[in-house]
């Protein structure tokens, strides 16, 4: 589809804003399948993101606009795909579920991405697939918390019936 140079920069705009206030990732793809375009879009959905593809070069002026420095100088080389996420609360979910959708997609390499405007490489994509999502974490550390405090009761416990017997004797 061809469009002209004003739809280009209208087009970068509204990107540029995009980009500045969501947490996204980048990919390059070949030889990707409609289809599979389609699953991984149906996977990212429950998870308020969304994939699409996006020219290199409303994706390269989109950057400069917003003011965001990737650590990949071919970012914008190749057939680009973006996903964009609408709560940054799931940005671990949705790097799971992009580093799965590349395993079995070899023709998808994802270059990085930014979360809270800092690039994060393929690498940190990587580790942040690897630990739970904000919530979980939360619900890990209550749990920590509360088994802690439970631990310090019984011990304060054990110490006044311990202190009581002797002052009965």
């Amino acid at each position: 589809m061809k469009i002209t140079k004003t739809q280009k920069k209208e087009q970068s705009d509204v990107l540029a804003k995009e980009l500045g206030a969501k947490d996204s990732f980048i990919a390059t793809f070949s030889g990707m399948k409609f289809k599979d375009s389609n699953v991984l879009r149906d996977n990212l959905r429950p998870i308020k993101s969304r994939f699409r593809v996006v020219r290199n070069t409303i994706v390269t002026h989109a950057l400069e606009t917003a003011s965001l420095k990737s650590g990949d100088a071919t970012l914008g080389q190749g057939p680009t795909a973006l996903v964009t996420l609408d709560d940054s609360n799931e940005i671990t979910k949705v790097a799971k579920e992009l580093v799965a959708f590349a395993k079995t997609n070899p023709g998808v390499k994802w270059k990085g991405g930014f979360a809270s405007k800092k690039w994060l490489s393929p690498a940190d994509m990587e580790k942040l697939s690897k630990i739970g999502s904000k919530p979980e974490l939360l619900s890990q550390l209550a749990g920590m918390l509360y088994t802690n405090i439970a631990q310090i009761r019984y011990v304060l416990d054990a110490l006044k019936e311990q202190k009581e017997k002797a002052e009965v004797k």
